[in-house]
């Protein structure tokens, strides 16, 4: 989640259930205090984090490259946020329609019996995952070197499947790797009933994004790169997962799931460690619309009992006139009333 035309309105998916409040032994605060905002909110957003205790800025660039203005507005925000000990973590979608197209890859994402999204990489395509993640990652730490930590959402948007979750790819390419048959010798309704493809997508992905991030690692060594709901149970999550483990890559999961209910922050924690990745952070999302300013400090709490802290999503709407705001980015109060619960949570000892 998190694309955003410049204040336009964001389609919200699975978010129905009510937020779990309950708290156990809970600690006092939650060690990552993160807020998820966007590129082009100007830096005095910046110094009213910082005043209200976030120490973690998740900030969203719009489009498929950075464009100057981009590349400015960044260079700004990571020395703003520096001088204020802000960490400050560039985010992007990696749906990229645009590198997609200059790639002149004709592999996109068929799933069921041949449906073909137009605007998503293939799975397996190098080139694609090295445009999309590797250079769009090399772009943004060459506009803002000081930069330790970068963040990718694998979400999809407007197309059939919200994630690369309606299992293995079966464009013509992927079969013909599969089968070692001629590219269009099968076609995605004929290759059904496949035994294997699935499992073999996955250990093909996990080994090229290996390579990928070995080398991004060689060229960066210790630079995070988070991940949006990496504990989705999608093949390409859990090969991303493992790519990130085998390259050494640090990492963490920004976790959509308590969104929805705190609860679900246990199933984030017990796949995270299936995949060998039990010690990395597990940051909680928290989703301003659904709460009340009185109602913060359990939420934040319940997130801080089972993960490794929690972001806000989305400090835009304490950015922009409350009538100006529209769908998920409404409010159950004024700004000043969160932005005063917030600093109580963010600076409590």
């Amino acid at each position: 989640m998190g694309r955003l035309a410049p204040r336009g309105a964001l389609a919200i998916t699975g978010l129905a259930l009510a937020p779990c409040l309950a708290i156990a032994a809970a600690p006092a605060r939650a060690d990552v205090r993160a807020a998820y905002f966007y590129s082009y909110m100007d830096l005095a957003h910046v110094d009213s984090l910082v005043r209200r205790g976030f120490d973690r800025g998740i900030v969203h660039f719009i489009g498929d490259s950075l464009d100057a203005k981009q590349v400015k507005q960044l260079h700004d925000l990571a020395a703003h946020a520096d001088s204020l000990g802000l960490d400050l973590a560039p985010q992007w979608s990696l749906q990229a329609p645009e590198r997609l197209t200059a790639l002149r890859t004709t592999r996109r994402y068929t799933w069921g019996k041949g449906h073909i999204e137009d605007e998503v990489g293939c799975p397996l395509d190098s080139a694609f995952w090295r445009s999309a993640l590797i250079d769009r990652a090399e772009e943004t730490l060459a506009a803002a070197p000081g930069i330790r930590r970068i963040a990718v959402d694998l979400e999809i948007y407007g197309a059939g499947v919200s994630h690369y979750s309606a299992g293995a790819c079966r464009c013509p390419a992927c079969l013909a790797e599969y089968t070692r048959r001629p590219v269009g010798a099968l076609t995605a309704a004929d290759a059904w009933r496949l035994s294997g493809l699935h499992a073999f997508e996955e250990a093909r992905l996990g080994a090229l994004l290996t390579r990928l991030l070995s080398e991004f690692a060689a060229r960066h060594p210790g630079v995070e790169i988070g991940v949006f709901d990496l504990d989705l149970d999608s093949f390409v999550h859990r090969a991303l997962a493992r790519g990130l483990r085998r390259a050494q890559v640090p990492t963490a999961d920004y976790c959509e799931r308590s969104y929805s209910a705190v609860t679900g922050l246990t199933t984030a924690r017990a796949r995270l460690t299936s995949l060998g990745l039990g010690a990395s952070p597990l940051i909680g999302g928290l989703w301003l619309k659904r709460f009340a300013p009185g109602d913060l400090r359990s939420a934040v709490r319940s997130i801080a009992a089972q993960a490794d802290g929690y972001f806000v999503f989305t400090t835009y709407s304490l950015w922009l006139d409350p009538i100006q705001l529209s769908g998920p980015y409404t409010l159950a109060g004024r700004p000043s009333d969160y932005w005063r619960a917030l600093a109580e949570v963010n600076l409590s000892p």
